[in-house]
């Protein structure tokens, strides 16, 4: 709902204004864990809690089916499991570390965002 309004406002003023769309069409498979584990040491996690997130992560096996048999099991180095539920929670906080850097950028002054109403602006949904 926010994004339509936002772009709505967006279309109806005549100033220079851009809108950013990032696509994470894939990007369950590409997640880095050691990204996950930084960004979490940066939210605080604990190291206990980390290890253990860490364990789940690399000592998962898979198979994939070929021409309807299990192929031999192997171990992922990178990404995160479709289906799993720990992996929509893993992504957002992947997606944080991005977070940090549009606040980042914002309150240096590399772009302002959207004014809302004076003294706020959206940088990001």
């Amino acid at each position: 709902m926010i994004e339509n309004e936002v772009v709505h406002g967006i279309r109806s003023k005549k100033d220079h204004e851009f809108l950013l769309k990032l696509d994470f069409h894939k990007a369950f498979d590409s997640i880095l864990w050691e990204h996950i584990d930084s960004t979490m040491g940066y939210m605080d996690f604990g190291s206990h809690s980390r290890k253990l997130i860490f364990e789940c992560l690399s000592t998962s096996k898979l198979a994939i089916l070929i021409n309807g048999s299990p192929s031999r099991e192997f171990s992922m180095e990178r990404g995160l499991r479709q289906g799993d539920t720990l992996s929509p929670f893993l992504f957002d906080i992947a997606v944080q570390g991005l977070t940090v850097l549009f606040n980042r950028a914002s309150n240096s002054g590399y772009f302002k965002g959207l004014q809302t109403f004076p003294g706020h602006h959206i940088t990001h949904l």
